[in-house]
């Protein structure tokens, strides 16, 4: 990779992302439309700005070659194989028996709705539909630009545990508009606690961790990182909604708690670094 050229394509992708997506998730707030259709096709539309900012960058510079394997790495499964899948799938299940476990059976919170388990214990064919919502509501608006763009240009500048941290933190800023859009979870933090609010940021930087740790693992899988982002969503939030804050924060901290150990493995872990060197090293 060229960094001059890369760091100035790198800056631009952020620069756009966060301006399209601030623009139009605020837009409806300042024009007191929040909660109508066109404000929620406005707050929606200014959602996709990862994906489609870093989708005209790759069509715009990248060589015929470069494309091949970036949409490879987007949608082949040979990367990533069925280990990843059972191993991610594995640790947001358990990170969430155990943050309920700890809000119901030891803080005596309410237990979780879980409707949408509901629904699909009715009717399996309604995975089909909580599986596409999912998809749809962040890995596929926003994961062809944080991990499929800006993620290795990140670690070739500033290695792993900063890239990880700062792409984490934008990623986490990124969602400002969220914390003034009611219906969504960072509305509701804000309104139940500022100090909760906050952590919602630092959490998106630990968490980012988990999604680091499986790309490198998986030889830069974009579809591997989407799929962690995915399981987040959907085993750690929405198959168990609706849900109190208070079950919200426990599932945010324990969730913090499981990636922060992760990320701990990953900054002292001499294996880990020797696979993070030798993959970039060929770059």
């Amino acid at each position: 990779m060229k960094k001059s050229n890369d760091g100035k394509q790198l800056i631009l992708f952020f620069i756009i992302t966060l301006a399209w997506t601030w623009g139009f998730g605020f837009a409806p707030v300042f024009m007191g439309i929040e909660g109508t259709l066109q404000g929620t096709f406005l707050f929606y539309f200014g959602g996709g700005a990862p994906s489609v900012t870093a989708l005209f960058i790759v069509f715009l510079t990248y060589s015929k070659e470069q494309r091949k394997d970036y949409f490879m790495r987007c949608f082949s499964f040979r990367y990533m194989g069925i280990k990843w899948i059972v191993l991610t799938v594995l640790f947001f299940t358990l990170m969430s028996i155990v943050a309920i476990w700890i809000g119901v059976c030891i803080l005596a919170y309410e237990m979780p709705g879980m409707n949408y388990v509901h629904a699909i214990v009715q009717n399996p064919f309604n995975l089909f539909f909580v599986l596409f919502i999912s998809i749809i509501s962040g890995p596929l608006n926003e994961e062809f630009g944080w991990r499929g763009y800006a993620l290795d240009r990140l670690f070739v500048r500033y290695g792993f545990t900063k890239a990880t941290l700062l792409l984490g933190f934008i990623w986490g800023i990124w969602h400002l508009a969220w914390y003034f859009t009611p219906g969504q979870a960072q509305y509701d933090l804000l309104q139940n606690s500022l100090f909760n609010a906050i952590m919602y940021i630092p959490s998106v930087m630990i968490f980012n961790f988990a999604v680091s740790y499986v790309y490198i693992k998986t030889k830069r899988s974009i579809l591997a990182g989407a799929l962690v982002h995915m399981c987040s969503n959907l085993l750690g939030s929405q198959l168990l909604s609706p849900y109190s804050t208070e079950i919200s924060m426990t599932i945010r901290y324990t969730k913090m708690f499981f990636c922060g150990c992760l990320a701990l493995y990953c900054i002292f872990s001499k294996r880990f670094k020797e696979e993070y060197n030798k993959l970039f090293q060929v770059l």
